[in-house]
Parts: C-alpha cells; structure tokens; sequence
C-alpha cells in the first residue's frame, strides 16, 4: 500500500527530497499481446533466424527502455565517464550479444540430436539439471536488484505461474556463472507466491546469494522483492529492491519499483501497447 502511495505521488507532485532520486516512464511495448503463430522453418538456418527475431526483439525492448536503471546505474558508477557518450553503442552491443547467444541455444534444443533425445526421455534429477541448465533462458532476465520493469522477466513469473514446475540448473557459460532453483508454493488452489534463487561463486572467495519472491495479490497485481547477500574476502553493500507490478484490461502495465540502500531510489513507467 506504501508503494502505491508513492507512487500515485510520483504522477501528481514533484518530489523535493535530496536523498531520492524519482524517475518516471512512458514506454509503449508491441509485445505485450505476444506475437503471431508460426510455422517453424524446416532449414537450421531457418529456425535460428526465427529464433533470432523472437529474442531480438524481447531483448531490445528491455534494454532500449526509456529509462533503463541497471544501464544507466552501471554507466555512472563506472570509472570511465566516457562511456555515457558511447551508451547506445555499448547497449546495443550486449543486446545483440545476448540475442545471438539465447537464439543459439533455443536452436540447438529443437534438434533432434541422440544425446538431447535421451535426455528429454529420462525424468531423473540430473537429467533434469542438464535440460533446464540449457533451457529456460528466460530465468536469466530475472533481476532481483533493479527496479525497472522487464518483459521477459515477467513472462518468467507467468510462465511460473501457470505451470508451477520446480526447475533448477547451472549457468556456467556466463562471465558471473551461477546455479539456481525456483518454483512457486501453494495453499490449496492460491499461489503464495513465486520465488527464484540464486548463488554466485566468485574469486574462489567470495560466496553470493540473490533471492526474488513474486507475489500475486489478485490478476491483475502483484508485488516482488528481490535481496542480495555476500560474504567472503570483499563483502559487499546488501541491496533490497521492492517492485509492485498492475496489469490493465488494455494489455499496460504499472510499474513503481524502489531500491533501498543508503540513496533510496524510485522508478515508476506504464508500459502501454501499440495502436
């Protein structure tokens, strides 16, 4: 109830407070509706263009925000300040990266090789840590510190949401690799909530945990909070981020996310779709 006090504050005053920092969106999103049936191509080729479009086009949408927090955050935070010249090169350069690297993957797992045959036949707890170690892509766009709204990332909670699956896996061709398991607790017939959790091990020293619950509080709301904790030779600031999520009958939604640390935060933007 807090957030969307704040909110709705956002929209109707200007905020003075020193130690704030408050942005506000408007982004209009053409994927929101989701995108029309295909008949797959039968070439590799084929399928991997496919595959590209679909990615590329998700993932440019997150990181060509019109206020995207963890870019911009990263930007500033960095040493070098001549970096902001180049922002869109740098973004545009990690987004075709990503989407060359997923569209790869996605090709790959259509294939009926013998080894990815045998292990869509086993139902055994390493065999399922090898598929959805290669699968499920979209639980990397899971990002429990930034408070800026992400398509995929809410496509992951649906997908959760729906199915409810316990999946877990390695990402050990990553530059920060981690493992991670998530699934979703219910009472009865009602979803709880949703949860994802993660651990880094890094510089044979250091040990990181992140952890996202998503709540659904009706259809159309939910909220998520997402922690990061680390321990070892470099111990680093806890970070906490807060995010409630409304879903329109028009296909928009409301986000207002927070991020708590010593200089709070505030992120609000409606993502609306075209026409």
């Amino acid at each position: 109830m807090l957030m969307l006090i704040c909110a709705a504050a956002v929209l109707e005053t200007e905020v003075q407070a020193s130690d704030l920092d408050v942005n506000f969106l408007y982004q209009q999103n053409s994927d929101l509706y989701g995108t029309p049936i295909e008949v797959e191509p039968a070439s590799l080729w084929g399928q991997f263009q496919t595959a590209f479009d679909r990615r590329a086009t998700s993932i440019n949408n997150d990181r060509f925000q019109p206020y995207n927090f963890s870019n911009v955050n990263g930007l500033w935070t960095g040493q070098d300040f001549n970096d902001i010249r180049n922002y869109d090169t740098i973004v545009a350069r990690h987004a075709f990266a990503d989407s060359f690297r997923t569209s790869a993957r996605d090709t790959l797992l259509t294939l009926d090789l013998p080894v990815l045959s045998w292990i869509r036949q086993q139902h055994g707890f390493f065999a399922r840590l090898l598929w959805n170690s290669l699968d499920n892509s979209d639980e990397e766009s899971v990002s429990p510190l930034d408070p800026s709204y992400r398509s995929m990332e809410y496509s992951w909670w649906k997908t959760q949401l729906e199915e409810g699956h316990l999946r877990y896996g390695v990402r050990p061709f990553r530059t920060d690799p981690y493992a991670y398991v998530g699934g979703r607790i219910k009472d009865m017939a009602h979803v709880l909530f949703l949860w994802d959790a993660r651990y880094y091990f890094k510089n044979f020293g250091d040990h990181c945990f992140e952890l996202t619950l998503s709540a659904p509080i009706t259809t159309s709301i939910s909220i998520e909070l997402g922690t990061s904790y680390q321990f070892g030779q470099h111990a680093s600031e806890k970070k906490a981020v807060l995010k409630l999520l409304k879903t329109f009958k028009s296909g928009g939604i409301f986000n207002a996310g927070i991020e708590m640390r010593d200089r709070p935060a505030l992120v609000a933007g409606i993502t609306l779709p075209w026409g």
